[in-house]
């Protein structure tokens, strides 16, 4: 159980700093579209992640610095772009929530944005691979117990996130108030983007 909680806990401290992921769940949850599937997507993803970060997989970012890189490089595009978009609906909309671009969106849509604010965020990749990873090497002979609370902490924040914004939806698409969650959300991303260009010194 200690190694259960010390799992449960990093993780915890981890996934509920705002990020890209989360501001995307966010996105979806007060949209009330494709909820609970963007929400498995992102947990999947997060399983994938931490599970090849236990087996061993942090040292490869360790012993080919290079690939660490390339992935900053797609992530801050990734980033950009989305964030761009954000802010520009922010501004120019026309109306709380353009629901013509949400109905528009697929299934496929929202499993492959899932996959990018999951996948290509290396803020994610450094949570999972080195310090999740790093983290697990403490408890030799109990790292599935670790896994497993680290793996319950991305299920019960996405849940708590997902389900939060889905209830309070029609107070997050009034107009105002889904502008500034655009608008913030847009100005996160970039900086965020614009962070790993500065680290990576381009």
């Amino acid at each position: 159980m200690p190694v259960y909680m010390n799992g449960l806990m990093l993780g915890l401290s981890l996934i509920m700093a705002l990020g890209p992921q989360n501001i995307f769940l966010i996105r979806q949850g007060a949209q009330r579209k494709h909820v609970l599937l963007a929400a498995v997507t992102c947990f999947l993803c997060d399983a994938v992640l931490v599970t090849g970060s236990v087996a061993g997989l942090h040292e490869i970012l360790e012993l080919h610095p290079a690939l660490g890189v390339w992935m900053a490089r797609i992530g801050a595009v990734f980033l950009f772009y989305y964030g761009s978009r954000a802010i520009k609906q922010a501004l120019f909309s026309s109306s709380s929530v353009d629901m013509d671009e949400v109905i528009s969106v697929s299934r496929k849509q929202i499993i492959l944005m899932a996959l990018g604010f999951s996948l290509l965020n290396p803020h994610a990749i450094i949570d999972s691979l080195l310090l999740i990873g790093g983290n697990s090497s403490r408890f030799p002979g109990h790292e599935q117990a670790f896994l497993l609370g680290v793996m319950t902490s991305s299920l019960l924040w996405f849940s708590l996130l997902t389900t939060t914004t889905y209830c309070f939806a029609n107070l997050l698409t009034r107009r105002r108030v889904w502008g500034c969650i655009e608008f913030f959300s847009g100005v996160l991303m970039i900086y965020l983007s614009a962070k790993l260009i500065c680290a990576m010194g381009c």
